[in-house]
């Protein structure tokens, strides 16, 4: 049986983006950028770092990752889908 997904925190920056209620995030991942536009919602703070709000999918055969489905395509990979190393997420 597969395990359900669930909603995990990712750490990020985050800035104003065009419209009021949008963000634009970067996720840093072992010196490489990846960059989106995500709704205000879906970003989180604690202890004083911005998180963004994703869904976890679960193992993918990588040692210590994860993979996460973002809420909205990275402008570098055209893709919503990332690995992510297990360590960085947090619960939401």
């Amino acid at each position: 049986m597969r395990p359900v997904s669930q909603q995990v925190l990712l750490p990020c920056t985050v800035q104003h983006g065009m419209f009021s209620s949008e963000r634009a995030v970067e996720i840093v991942l072992g010196g490489e950028k990846f960059s989106l536009f995500a709704d205000e919602s879906l970003i989180k703070e604690y202890r004083g770092k911005e998180y963004l709000l994703v869904t976890l999918i679960g193992d993918n055969g990588e040692p210590e990752h994860k993979t996460i489905l973002l809420p909205s395509e990275c402008f570098e990979t055209q893709s919503r889908w990332l690995s992510i190393p297990e360590g960085m997420l947090k619960a939401a």
